[in-house]
């Protein structure tokens, strides 16, 4: 980034994303002591591992390819997958990719023939042997990591028994948003913004201003 110094950081990762932060958060080294904190958003150990035996199922549900980007925003926000509307023109784009040789419809569908040339970028079903090693221990590297810890959820039921001890004892700030999905920051990015500002501020040492000392005031004649 050019700066000329690293800035007080705090590190935010959403699915997948939230073991890559807690990992960097636990062993920091050349970005400490430059980490705030870091925020976990919809995704915990217990959940997420259970959520891996029903994977295949949720790969092999949605469709392999559109015929147009507005298709596959459409889709996004019509199963759900996406509440909001506007987010999901901003983030489905880049998830696809363009053929070369455009593939068709299958003859059973309703719209036979149809070219269906945008297709996924990534390829989850490649990743499978790595899935469970995603989440393991997650839990517990999130409550040692050093720094601030906030994990905001859409629903409490994803807690698991050691994140609800951890709540209990006071060990991480944790917000809900009932009225999200999964992709919780795309459905609510106003709230989802405001929460990590306020994280931030709370943790942001360098806003932390001591009173000055009696013995200064004293020489400054102020008491």
């Amino acid at each position: 980034m050019g700066w000329p110094q690293t800035p007080p950081l705090v590190l935010v990762g959403h699915s997948l994303g939230g073991p890559v932060v807690t990992s960097l958060a636990l062993n920091p080294r050349s970005l400490a002591p430059d980490i705030l904190g870091h925020a976990v958003l919809d995704v915990v150990e217990g959940s997420a591992v259970e959520a891996l035996q029903s994977m295949h199922l949720h790969l092999s549900t949605r469709p392999a390819a559109f015929p147009s980007v507005e298709s596959a925003i459409e889709w996004h926000v019509r199963s759900r997958t996406l509440r909001n509307a506007l987010s999901a023109r901003v983030s489905v784009p880049p998830l696809l990719v363009r053929d070369q040789e455009p593939t068709t419809t299958t003859p059973s569908s309703s719209s036979s023939g149809t070219p269906r040339p945008w297709h996924w970028r990534t390829d989850l079903a490649a990743t499978q042997p790595f899935w469970e090693g995603w989440f393991a221990g997650l839990s517990r590297k999130f409550l040692s990591a050093r720094g601030g810890k906030l994990l905001l959820l859409a629903g409490t039921d994803r807690l698991d028994t050691e994140l609800t001890i951890g709540q209990m004892q006071g060990k991480y700030a944790l917000q809900v948003f009932p009225d999200a999905g999964h992709f919780l920051h795309e459905d609510l990015p106003e709230k989802t913004a405001v929460s990590l500002v306020d994280f931030f501020r709370r943790n942001d040492r360098t806003a932390f201003v001591l009173p000055p000392k009696v013995s200064d005031l004293l020489r400054q004649r102020k008491v």
